[in-house]
Formats: structure tokens, C-alpha cells, sequence
């Protein structure tokens, strides 16, 4: 019997595919472009940039900064406090100085990441490290803005003569303001200027030149509400170069500036994006530093209840200033501005002799608790220190680019390739999968505005080449059910039906230890863990459905009792492995190798990056092609560097390229020396304090141990009375696996830094999918035959996964070895790492925990 073609779950199907092909588009518009390119394309299309997918710093170039609170002899509510203002502080500034989509979040309760792209080690650290400057300015009046504007426009549009701001008439009326209830002394700000005037809006905010053009005038790029205006987010950058221009800032009053508005807004109900301009007194009333406190509340009572507010106080003589200011600006707006940014601009009402105010007209508690937050960090308790810092030059961010989705298509091509010669049809619906996984990640994270890294990259060439499980267990699967004489329709549902499991356990593990890397890494691991669960969560959806509706379209529309899905190698198809009875052989061999790994460990010892002992790390390109390795060892000399060490950066399209590390405070002198060499070209810049070291030490063993623990209760919860074994059994792997990689990198000196963690991370996930995938035949097995001969059982379970554990080895292992050979520098560390994991664990998963199991069956389940 046919069954229709397409159904309810073909059509999730393409939807899915649909939506991810159009959440993408952004990102290949942006990011197909490069350099100046790139930035006028953004420029020009803020709302497609805005949801392209964002590259972190080692893809695009850029500064990342980690600052710490000074916390000496503060609670630790203080602590939180000042976190929040100085995040606060910290976007305004990155807004003000219109970088385009930073990365601004909170860590831990004491510290702050910022991420810039495009911005050097010095303008990044100027921007956030300074001390913020709050203030309260007066407005100018409307007329005085209506004539500074008039100024300007007779200069662009050439017409009339140029007068001179000098003989501007600074005495202007004051503007009229609307009539409204008087209000008590607490309330001072009883309305806000956040309302547009509708009537007087000019709505013809054209676009506008890109540079000075003199043929069009300063009013018509904004839409005015009174003494001030609506910028529209295209024309930005347009108004920015026309106030910068050098005769139209003779022609401003000396007594009045030109301030921009903190955030966007959608004026009057439109949909157009836009931004505050206002004409300021250059004069500020009054500074910050009086203000003892700010706090959000929701009246209770009065003309204004329901609203929401912000309760402000003063201290000192701040409560006399705030006063005789007051008594002499009724009427008028008074600006609230830090670091030369108005954050609100509300309407003076009444004199406030008692230092205590309140702010109203606000939108929503959210924009109350931004105001507040802002308001308090006039005075901050403690300063911020910059503990780490890290750049990425423009040129190694684009060699990043190429190598790591040069590294990720060519593996992508390779393993599409191998699946369609070893399963022919099934190979070709599995390759469809693989292209909608990497398909469907990419959206989610263009989606989510996720930041992709370089790790990230690693992260997805993995999940393609991890993906690849699935669907071998699948064709494995069905291939057995072809030998036992089943037709292709029962075959195929019959394959499905029991690989589920094996998928769904093995996956979920893998998922569980990318959850730990998201949770405790940092930077770039946290990347490469959200990478990791997208991409398998991509994986199980395109394997599970995707290519189950291939297939039924295939048989629907051709019902036939065969399928083209390959024969394999027979001499995979028939193994016999008698692994329990020479489990003695191997677990000798395993002993004597983790003993090797022991000793290399402690006397050989590790490359630990400034990761995990602080200093500066930093790579340099010469123009010439000669050997400069003894230059820059002398140069370590020359300022008694210890510990001090010079690489070859190797695997890169850059040439003659080297890495100096400095674990050390000399970091600064050694670089200015190196960057005093006209030959000489610094790409990046990495700085890490002592104690951001330990942390990522302590964090690094609890993510090894949490991986270690959540595996085993996983695998005990989901094998009921085979539990405790299969769970201690699949630790005894890992460990085995994590103990014999250790040694590796310890014998090739690998640096030893938080990607490697997440090759640890990685390894131990990868290496307990196949140890699974042989439990879950092994619980198939004793199910069906009982647990009499529990021995010969386990081998024979091993043996009918041998083809699959061999497969899907073979295609992780190449992928890694793509990614250490092409994937750049930056990874090929974590390439290499993961090929000799893929080999290890593919050992212990056959020749360790499969012989551990029966000696816990034999041995210790039997006293329990």
C-alpha cells in the first residue's frame, strides 16, 4: 500500500528548512563582504546587520576586556550595586562611541566582559577603564535651537551670509511649556520630554549624504520635538560628520553643545528606529557627585499613582546646590547626562529645597531601574580594574576566517563523499541530513544572535562529523534487518525504531558535557559549548525525521522491496572480537601507557598558556622571510624575562609569523621593544592576571569531574540493574582516555589553555557516545537472551557494533585531522587533541569498558 508523498511531517520539514535558509541570508550579506566593504554595508543596512549572526573577536578583530570591582572592605550588596552601574557606564559609552553590536554582560558577581570588535588594545581600554563623569545640564531654549539649526543649513545650502555664532542672540525667550497641575516640592520631575510633539514633527527624515553634502540641509535629517530632534538610525553617522565638520562647529554658540541620547527609541508610534539629539547649556548645573542615592519605585498615591518613578537624594551641599538650581529653571528641562550622553531630560516643575526628588513620566520599572542605576554611579564605591585583556588584529581575524570555514566545508565535502560511496542511496539522504544540520545550526545561532568563534567553527566541523553516528546506527541497523530477510519498508521502520535509543542516550551525554562547558567556561568554550548543543540538537532532528521522510518518499513514490544502502566491508559485518578472554592483554597494555602518560606528566610536565598562570601572550608577523626567532629571544634577554618563550606560529596562511609569551608583569616593555622594529607587525595581544589564572585552573578540573559525574549517573538512571556497572564502567573509560591524552599533550608540549579544556570536555562526551552505543546493544541482548552467559553476550554486542564503531571513528577522526592540518593556529591544538581522543576512546569503548562490565557482573554484583 502507497502511502501520499507529502504529509504533515514533510511540511514541519520544510518549514524548518525554509526558516533557516532565510535566518541566514543576513549573515551571508554581511559577512560575505570584508574590510571597508563590510563596514559601509552595515553602515548603510543596520536592520540587516542587526540580525546577521555576530563573529566574535577572533573572527572580526577586536579588543576583549575583563574588569574586576576593588572589593576591599565592601558588603557584598555593594558589590552587585556597583556591577550594575558600571555596566550601565560601560554601554553608554560603547553606544556613544557607535560600535557596532558589542558584547557587554556581567560575570560572576564582580566582574564585567566587554568585547569590542574593530577596536585596539589602547581606545578599548581608554573607553571602559576611565572614570565616569555624570552631570546636570540645562537645555537650551527652542528658539536657540531653531537658530543654531538655521545656522547650519545656510552653510550647507550655500545661501545668504554666514554669520557668526559669536553674534547669536544667547538671551532667547524661554519656551513655553504645557500647562499642568502644581505639584509638591517631592515631585520634581512631574513630566518628561520624552513626548514627541506630534504637531510640530517633521516627517520628512529623508535619507540623507553620506559625507558633508552642502545641498542638504541639517533640519531635514531629523524630526524635531521642540528644542531638540529625532535621528534616524540611518542618518547617524550622516549628522555626526556634519556637527564634526570644522566650520559648522564655529558657527555653534560657545555657550551651548550638541548632545546625543542614550539608546533608541521609536518616536511617536512609528516603526523607525531613532535617536535623541539635543542642544545643551555647556555649562553643567551641577556633577554627580552629590547624589547619595537613586532608587526606583511605583507611586502609590496622588495625581501620579500607578506610575513608575525614581526616588533622588543628595548629600552634602548637594541639597542647597539642588535647590537654588531648581528655583531658577522652573519650567525648563534639565539634562541627566553621563559621560556626555543625555540618559533622561525631564521638566523642572517646582524648587526642591530638601534634597529629596523624585523623577516621573517614565515608561516602564525597567527603564526606572536603568535610570536609578545610572544616577548612583555618580559616586561609585570602588573602582573597576582591567584584570584581563585580549586583541585580535584585523589580519589574523581574516586568515581565522578562512582557515576555520576552509577547514569546516572541506570537511563537510570528505564526509559527504565517504557516506555516499559506503552507502550509496542511504549515503546520499544521510549527506541531505548533513547539510541541513549545519543548515539549521547556523540559523539557530543567526537567530538567537549568538557569537560565533573560532572554537565555534571547530564546533560545528564536529557536530557534522558526530552527526555522521546517527545516521551509521541507523544504516547499520537496517542493513541487519535486510540480512534477516525483512522487506525495505519493515526494514527501514524496524531500524529506526531500535537505533533510537542508542541515539538518543549517546547524544544526550555529548549534550550533557557541552552544558557543562557553556556553564563554566568562559569566552570562546562558552561559544564552543552553545555550538555543541545546537548542533546536536540539529543532529537528532535531521537524522530522526529528515531522512526518515526521505526514505518513505523514496518507497511511497517507488514501492519497491529493496533499498540501495551499501553491503560494507565484510570483514566488519562478521567480526567476532573475543575481547573478555583476552581482556587481560589489553587491560596490561592500557596500565603500562597510562603509566607512560604518569611520568610525562610529572617530569616533563605541561605548556600552560596565560591562561592558567597570567601574563602576556602576543603574535607578531615580520615582512621579510628571514628567521627572527634568536632576535626576539634576545629581545626576552635583554629585559631578564623567566619563563619567557618564542614559537613558530605554524598552520597559518600568515608567514613568518611568531608567538612570544611572557608569563610575566614585562609583557608591556617586551612588546614595545619588538613593535619598535619597522619589520614588525603585532596581530594580536592576549593579557591575563594571576588570579583570572587560578580561577580557570579550579574551573577546568570541576568541568573534567562534573562531566565524569554526570555521565555515570546518567548511564546508572538509564540502565536499571546493568546501571552501576555500565556507569562505572564508562568512567573508568573516560579516565582511562583523559589520562592517556594528558600524557599526549604533555609529549608534544601542546599549550594548555581553555580551548583545551574544551578538547577535554569534547573528547570525554565523544569517547562515552560509542561506549553507549555498545551498552545499548549489550541491554538489547540480555533482554532477549538472558544474562546466563553474560561473557559470550558482551562480546557478541561488540562484535555487531564493530562496523559502526569503526565508521563513525574513522569519519570523526579525519574531520579532526582536517581541523588540525587547515584549521589555523588557533585550533590546531584542539584538532590534534581530539584526533588522538577519537583513537583512545574508540580503544576503551571496545577493549576497557566492554571487559570492565563483565568483571562487575562477575565479581561485584553478585555481593550487592
Amino acid at each position: 500500500m502507497k502511502k501520499k508523498l507529502f504529509g504533515m511531517r514533510e511540511f514541519i520539514i520544510l518549514v524548518v528548512i525554509l526558516l533557516a535558509a532565510w535566518s541566514i541570508i543576513p549573515s551571508i550579506q554581511v559577512h560575505s563582504k570584508s574590510g571597508d566593504a563590510k563596514k559601509d554595508f552595515v553602515k548603510q543596512n543596520p536592520k540587516v546587520a542587526a540580525k546577521a549572526m555576530n563573529f566574535g573577536l577572533d573572527l572580526a578583530g577586536g579588543t576583549s576586556i575583563t574588569l574586576q570591582i576593588d572589593s576591599k572592605g565592601l558588603k557584598d550588596e555593594d558589590i552587585k550595586d556597583i556591577q550594575q552601574q558600571s555596566l550601565e557606564i560601560v554601554r553608554n559609552r560603547v553606544d556613544q562611541f557607535g560600535l557596532s553590536e558589542p558584547q557587554i554582560s556581567p560575570s560572576g558577581n564582580d566582574r564585567i566582559n566587554v568585547e569590542l570588535a574593530g577596536v585596539d588594545d589602547s581606545t578599548a581600554k581608554a573607553l571602559v577603564g576611565s572614570t565616569a563623569k555624570l552631570e546636570f545640564k540645562i537645555l537650551a531654549e527652542q528658539e536657540k535651537f531653531g537658530q543654531v539649526v538655521s545656522l547650519i543649513d545656510n552653510y550647507l545650502l550655500g545661501r545668504g551670509e554666514i554669520k557668526d555664532s559669536a553674534k547669536v542672540d544667547s538671551t532667547v525667550a524661554k519656551t513655553e511649556t504645557a500647562k499642568a497641575d502644581t505639584l509638591s516640592d517631592a515631585e520634581l520631575f512631574a513630566g518628561n520630554a520624552n513626548k514627541v510633539d506630534t504637531a510640530k514633527a517633521d516627517t520628512t527624515a529623508a535619507a540623507g549624504s553620506e559625507e558633508v553634502n552642502k545641498g542638504t540641509a541639517l533640519s531635514a535629517l531629523y524630526m524635531s520635538f521642540g528644542n531638540g530632534g529625532f535621528v534616524a538610525q540611518e542618518q547617524i553617522e550622516t549628522i555626526k560628520r556634519i556637527l564634526n565638520d570644522r566650520t559648522v562647529q564655529t558657527l555653534i554658540p560657545h555657550d551651548v553643545v550638541f548632545a546625543w541620547g542614550s539608546g533608541f527609541e521609536k518616536p511617536n508610534g512609528t516603526q523607525i528606529k531613532a535617536k535623541r539629539l539635543y542642544l545643551l547649556k555647556r555649562r553643567a548645573e551641577m556633577s554627580g557627585e552629590y547624589v547619595s542615592d537613586a532608587r526606583p519605585y511605583r507611586v502609590s498615591d496622588g495625581t501620579n499613582s500607578g506610575e513608575v518613578a525614581v526616588s533622588l537624594k543628595f548629600a552634602g551641599i548637594g541639597p542647597k546646590r539642588f535647590g537654588a538650581i531648581t528655583a531658577a529653571n522652573i519650567g525648563k528641562q534639565m539634562a541627566i547626562v553621563l559621560d556626555d550622553q543625555v540618559i533622561s531630560a525631564p521638566v523642572i516643575r517646582d524648587r526642591i529645597p530638601n534634597g529629596e526628588a523624585q523623577i516621573t513620566g517614565l515608561d516602564d520599572m525597567a527603564e526606572a531601574n536603568r535610570l536609578a542605576v545610572v544616577l548612583r554611579s555618580g559616586a561609585l564605591k570602588a573602582p573597576m580594574n582591567i584584570i584581563e585583556s585580549r586583541t585580535i588584529g584585523a589580519t589574523l581575524g581574516e586568515d581565522n576566517i578562512r582557515s576555520g570555514f576552509g577547514s569546516a566545508l572541506i570537511g563537510l565535502i570528505i564526509t559527504v563523499i565517504f557516506m555516499i560511496m559506503y552507502y550509496r542511496f542511504g549515503g546520499l539522504i544521510a549527506s541531505v541530513g548533513l547539510v541541513c544540520n549545519a543548515l539549521i545550526t547556523a540559523a539557530v545561532l543567526s537567530a538567537f544572535g549568538a557569537t560565533l568563534t573560532l572554537p565555534g567553527i571547530a564546533g560545528m566541523v564536529l557536530t557534522v562529523g558526530m552527526s555522521i553516528d546517527a545516521n551509521v546506527i541507523i544504516f547499520e541497523r537496517i542493513r541487519e534487518e535486510l540480512r534477516a530477510g525483512n522487506k525495505a519498508r519493515a526494514a527501514i521502520a524496524k531500524g529506526y525504531e531500535r537505533a533510537f535509543s542508542a541515539i538518543f542516550d549517546s547524544n544526550l551525554t555529548t549534550f550533557l558535557t557541552a552544558l557543562i562547558l557553556y556553564k563554566i567556561g568562559t569566552g570562546s568554550v562558552k561559544g564552543f559549548g552553545l555550538t555543541l548543543m545546537i548542533g546536536i540538537a540539529a543532529s537528532m532532528f535531521t537524522a530522526l525525521t529528515i531522512t526518515r521522510a526521505i526514505f518513505d518518499m523514496k518507497l511511497a513514490k517507488q514501492d519497491t522491496n529493496t533499498i540501495s544502502i551499501g553491503g560494507g566491508v565484510p570483514a566488519l559485518n562478521n567480526a567476532h572480537l573475543p575481547i573478555t578472554s583476552k581482556s587481560k592483554i589489553f587491560v596490561g597494555l592500557s596500565v603500562i601507557c597510562v603509566v607512560i602518560a604518569l611520568a610525562l606528566s610529572i617530569f616533563k610536565g605541561f605548556n600552560f598558556s596565560i591562561d592558567f598562570t597570567g601574563g602576556t601572550v602576543f603574535r607578531v608577523q615580520y615582512n621579510d622571510d628571514v628567521d627572527h626567532i634568536k632576535d626576539l629571544n634576545d629581545v626576552l634577554s635583554k629585559f631578564n624575562v623567566k619563563n619567557g618563550m618564542v614559537r613558530v606560529v605554524g598552520g597559518t596562511s600568515l608567514q613568518n609569523t611568531y608567538e612570544v609569551v611572557v608569563k610575566s608583569e614585562q609583557g608591556a616593555d617586551v612588546i614595545k621593544a619588538i613593535d619598535s622594529d619597522e619589520r614588525v607587525q603585532i596581530l594580536s595581544r592576549d593579557e591575563v592576571g594571576a588570579t583570572i589564572g587560578e580561577e580557570l585552573r579550579f574551573n577546568a578540573l570541576l568541568s573534567v569531574l562534573l562531566a565524569w559525574l554526570a555521565i555515570c549517573l546518567y548511564v546508572w538512571f538509564r540502565f536499571g540493574k546493568l546501571g552501576l556497572g555500565f556507569g562505572l564502567g564508562a568512567v573508568l573509560g573516560l579516565v582511562h582516555d583523559t589520562m592517556l591524552t594528558i600524557g599526549f599533550v604533555s609529549l608534544l608540549g601542546l599549550s594548555v589553555d581553555g580551548a583545551m579544556v574544551a578538547a577535554f570536555l569534547t573528547m570525554i562526551g565523544y569517547s562515552v557516545n560509542d561506549t553507549i552505543v555498545n551498552y545499548d546493544r549489550i541491554r538489547e541482548n540480555v533482554r532477549l537472551h538472558g544474562s546466563a552467559n553474560f561473557a559470550e553476550t558482551v562480546d557478541a554486542s561488540v562484535s555487531q557494533c564493530f562496523s559502526r564503531t569503526v565508521i563513525t571513528s574513522g569519519t570523526t577522526f579525519f574531520v579532526c585531522v582536517i581541523l588540525a592540518v587547515m584549521g589555523g593556529s588557533s585550533i590546531r591544538d584542539f584538532g590534534l587533541v581530539m584526533s588522538f581522543g577519537t583513537l583512545v576512546g574508540t580503544y576503551s569503548s571496545v577493549f576497557i569498558c566492554s571487559p570492565f562490565v563483565v568483571w562487575f557482573h562477575n565479581h561485584v554484583r553478585r555481593l550487592v
